[in-house]
């Protein structure tokens, strides 16, 4: 019993495949979104910390 999944034959196969490309871009159009998403998370809860700090100070 040989099995192809996997293996060379299946990349070779996917490399190949209209419908295997699309997804793939669509991949990365997502993956470049969700990375943009997360600096602008990380951007916006670093900013509160900081006024949060401030405001911590104000108060003792």
């Amino acid at each position: 019993m040989v099995s192809n999944v996997g293996g060379v034959g299946a990349g070779a196969q996917q490399a190949n495949d209209p419908g295997f490309e699309t997804q793939m871009a669509e991949f990365e159009r997502v993956s470049q979104k969700v990375q943009a998403q997360a600096v602008e998370m990380r951007r916006i809860t670093t900013e509160l910390s900081s006024e949060k700090k401030v405001a911590d100070e104000r108060v003792q």
